[in-house]
């Protein structure tokens, strides 16, 4: 009778390939917590907080909820030369659509929290209607140079007029920088 010869290679490779899978899930774990914050929301609550105690605006301003609202989708990004730090198009990128995961319906960057919001400063509308002042929040864009500097405008339109507010925010979402400028539409009849 033959008597089966015990190898712990079998073992040992079993045991390998368990420890490999489960320090791979880890990595992939670990890059899933370092996410990007909701840079149009820090944009959003430093306007409201900060900008408007510099720059009131009389009039109640029309606010919208999901991004693809408040997001102007014909519109430029203004670069915001008046930053003490200015980029400009060459530049600046936008952030990568799939590693900041707003279109995902269940992300929590689909849709502003104004549960803090001045009801007596902000009316909250739909689809872009709503009269002016109306107010835009533009894609994040990202440096080229230096991945983390991220940078907003926030567009405070009227009839013929808009106040552009360029701010620049960290990786952590912490505004840096921020000043404004204005565009003014012209008609000549």
């Amino acid at each position: 009778m033959k008597r089966a010869i015990y190898s712990p290679l079998p073992v040992i490779l079993k045991n390998t390939l368990q420890i490999l899978t489960l320090w791979i899930l880890g990595i992939g774990i670990g890059f899933a917590q370092s996410e990007l914050p909701f840079f149009e929301q820090s944009a959003f609550d430093f306007y409201r907080m900060e900008i408007l105690k510099i720059n009131p605006v009389k009039k109640r301003i029309s606010v919208y909820r999901y991004y693809m609202d408040f997001q102007d989708s014909n519109r430029y990004f203004a670069e915001g030369e008046c930053l003490e730090n200015p980029v400009f198009k060459n530049q600046i990128k936008k952030v990568d659509e799939t590693a900041y995961g707003q279109n995902n319906i269940d992300s929590d960057k689909f849709e502003l929290d104004f549960s803090k919001m001045d009801k007596k400063q902000f009316k909250i509308r739909k689809n872009g209607r709503g009269s002016y002042p109306k107010l835009f929040i533009s894609y994040p864009m990202v440096s080229v140079k230096n991945p983390k500097r991220f940078f907003i405008n926030v567009y405070e339109n009227y009839e013929r007029r808009a106040n552009n507010y360029h701010i620049e925010l960290d990786d952590k979402g912490k505004v840096i920088d921020w000043c404004n400028s204005y565009h003014e539409t012209i008609v000549i009849h």
